[in-house]
């Protein structure tokens, strides 16, 4: 499950609790997260969605007087107080002329079930340290349907991991038959890891329900229960940046240092969350095939001015975990949308020992042919090429193509005089179409050296953009930056 390089960057329950739960998530921060009535009071403060409240049970007195008529067709049960996702029951049809509601395996519960099972609830079955509670009778959440192709019949969620208002880790935990349509891990649901920078999921595990020990879990690459089971790793997971948003403000309005988000993707109100959790169980590091406590330690003492800041932080330092995975599948390199990438001087690419320089890359997938500064152009040793082709009287501007086409091709013997111009290129820019020179340029690029084709441009933002010639056989991360 994890190399042995691996197993110092684990973090394991007591570590946990005396490191991280105790010194950061003080009482008063904990009853929110234990309690979900209070839980969505509060985010409701900060604008943060939560499922609609159907019904609120706190004695059996109101169970007795509970209006079944007024009950959706699908909804949710669930402890007010409950952990580990036990007690909750999932409800997605009614079944007709009768007061019974169908599970997701298919199990009808009877009014009479439901009533039995809302009577553990309240004699505290599911709460911590078996205490009386509360029922809430509640919304089911219409999965984004992007998610719903790789979930059997329930509600996926995903759940985020933050520290000192980073995001720290993130997996996505998606309902099988054997969970009964619950994301509960224990009870079989897959959990995916997601890779912080980019919300791609990489590696899938489930609970290995004949294993001699606890919480063993087995590798699995696709779905099992769908009638076209799905490969699970290469997932776009929908509104990241908005979900590692809402992540943050969850922790911000409940003051826990260490805390766990669970949200869910709704098809009409995208992500809505499900609950807070003080304790967030480890089962996130086998789904992401690395240790919590290694990330922990990076961001501790961090001083984080924001949540763009908080966010930018973890994509820095914890982004990237999918390249791997991205290139072993594809056989294409992950190169940032801002590459560091080394050119070579011109007058020494062929001794022993060239000189070269790095620069900051644009990826252009804009323009076909790579261009470079006349700035860069001269320190690389085509000073003199710069120099030459600005002597010549060439029309500042086209009106065409065609028409700068047709300049080129009488003129080309003219126009290539130096001996370091390859060809002409004709350039659309705001005020029309312009020629210019395009000289060959040594490049090395994510550990690739070629020669590239440049066109020497005015002075740009970036001093070297890349096209998409030059990108074939690249993947681009549009998340990170190279600095």
């Amino acid at each position: 499950m994890f190399l042995s390089s691996e197993y110092k960057k684990i973090l394991g329950l007591n570590r946990r609790n005396q490191e991280y739960v105790r010194p950061y998530n003080p009482p008063s921060a904990k009853s929110i997260a234990d309690n979900k009535i209070l839980t969505k009071k509060v985010l409701a403060r900060e604008g943060i969605k939560t499922p609609e409240v159907y019904k609120v049970i706190r004695n059996k007195k109101q169970l007795a007087f509970l209006d079944w008529d007024s009950l959706p067709k699908s909804f949710v049960i669930k402890p007010n107080k409950g952990t580990g996702g036990n007690g909750i029951i999932v409800f997605f049809g009614k079944k007709k002329k009768e007061t019974a509601w169908i599970r997701p395996s298919g199990e009808i519960m009877s009014k009479r079930d439901i009533i039995l099972h809302i009577e553990n609830i309240l004699e505290g079955r599911f709460s911590m340290g078996s205490k009386t509670d509360i029922a809430i009778i509640e919304e089911r959440v219409k999965t984004d349907p992007l998610l719903k192709e790789y979930s059997y019949r329930g509600v996926p969620d995903i759940r985020v991991i933050c520290f000192n208002n980073v995001p720290i880790m993130a997996m996505t935990r998606l309902p099988t038959k054997r969970s009964n349509g619950t994301a509960n891990l224990h009870s079989g649901a897959i959990c995916t890891g997601i890779d912080i920078g980019t919300g791609i999921t990489t590696y899938s595990m489930q609970m290995n329900p004949r294993a001699l020990f606890s919480d063993t879990y087995e590798n699995i690459e696709a779905t099992t229960d769908l009638k076209v089971n799905k490969k699970l790793s290469g997932i776009q997971i929908p509104y990241w940046d908005e979900i590692l948003r809402i992540a943050l403000v969850c922790q911000k309005a409940s003051n826990l240092g260490y805390i766990g988000v669970d949200i869910a993707l709704d098809k009409d109100n995208g992500p809505v969350v499900f609950e807070l959790n003080a304790r967030p169980g480890l089962g996130i590091q086998v789904a992401n095939r690395t240790g919590l406590r290694w990330r922990l330690e990076k961001v501790k003492g961090l001083e984080i001015k924001s949540i763009k800041h908080g966010i930018r932080v973890a994509k820095n330092l914890f982004g990237g975990e999918v390249e791997e995975s991205i290139e072993a599948v594809s056989g294409r390199k992950v190169v940032n949308i801002n590459e560091k990438v080394y050119l070579y001087h011109n007058d020494s690419k062929d001794s022993k020992k060239p000189k070269r320089e790095p620069f900051t890359a644009f990826m252009d997938t804009g323009v076909l042919t790579s261009r470079i500064s006349k700035n860069v152009a001269n320190r690389l040793g085509f000073l003199s090429t710069v120099k030459f082709f600005n002597s010549l009287e060439i029309p500042a501007k086209f009106n065409s193509l065609k028409e700068a086409q047709d300049y080129i091709d009488e003129n080309i013997k003219k126009l290539t005089e130096d001996e370091k111009i390859l060809r002409i290129a004709k350039t659309v820019e705001e005020d029309g179409v312009i020629i210019r020179p395009v000289v060959v340029v040594t490049t090395k690029i994510s550990g690739d050296k070629k020669d590239i084709e440049m066109i020497i441009t005015d002075d740009m933002t970036y001093p070297v953009a890349l096209g998409r010639t030059d990108l074939k056989g690249y993947l681009i991360d549009t998340s990170k930056t190279f600095k």
